[in-house]
């Protein structure tokens, strides 16, 4: 959810799309029952969503569910003809944000380097969300690009998708404290100037369910799924509630 949140922040308003960022919108680019590549947005959009995520090969502590691994971030983006604006002075129809001819040609012309811009956004180090979003991720595993097109309703449509194969940090433990110096710590940090309601109410459930009255010995319990009797073995503590 954080490293999502911190990647629709830091692109929003930074590329060609403009503020139209989505996040988990992953309808955004659709088959419909035909078999037709379809859209419901009204402007050039790019989507971020994450996928499937895997632990295998990550050296990971027994029974633990705080463990992210290798998650796929996606990063999909579309245009269709439709997304035109008319040239007042020359009635000539041009590409939104490029003012050049709506061709096929500028269309992948578009996408190309808006997955240039997520690259160079995301990597700007004067850009706090990119880094709030660099301090999730401890490294890009594999990077896959692809590109589809299609055409619904007489409407052609084209899109790209980045699939960044990213190690993400781990979660932070039930009742665990958020340390401020930590990726969690800081993102929350930097969230907290966001004011969208819907992002405000996302914010407050991803702490409630880390926050807790949880007491010290269970953290290091939690974080590597032990038991009681195990953590006791292992002498992690004797269980009472003073650290």
């Amino acid at each position: 959810m954080a490293v999502r949140i911190a990647a629709v922040q830091a692109l929003r308003g930074k590329t060609l799309v403009g503020d139209n960022v989505l996040d988990s919108e992953i309808g955004a680019l659709q088959v419909d029952a035909d078999g037709n590549l379809r859209t419901d947005e009204d402007t050039p959009f790019l989507a971020i969503y994450t996928d499937a995520a895997t632990t295998r090969d990550i050296d990971i502590d027994i029974r633990s569910f705080s463990v992210n691994g290798v998650t796929e971030i996606l990063f999909e983006t579309g245009i269709t003809a439709a997304m035109t604006e008319t040239d007042a002075a020359t009635d000539e129809t041009k590409l939104i944000g490029l003012g050049i001819p709506a061709t096929d040609r500028s269309f992948e012309l578009f996408l190309d380097l808006v997955d240039r811009q997520i690259g160079d956004v995301l990597n700007d180090p004067a850009n706090e969300w990119a880094g709030i979003f660099r301090n999730l991720v401890q490294r890009f595993v594999k990077i896959d690009r692809a590109r589809t097109s299609g055409a619904a309703d007489g409407t052609r449509l084209a899109g790209h998708q980045t699939k960044v194969s990213a190690l993400l940090v781990n979660d932070p433990v039930a009742g665990e404290a958020i340390r401020s110096t930590g990726a969690i710590g800081k993102f929350f940090a930097k969230a907290a100037e966001l004011t969208e309601p819907e992002i405000v109410t996302q914010l407050a459930a991803m702490r409630a369910q880390i926050e807790g009255s949880g007491v010290a010995w269970a953290t290091p319990v939690r974080r590597r799924g032990l038991t009681q009797e195990e953590g006791a073995a292992m002498l992690v503590d004797d269980f009472t509630d003073d650290p």
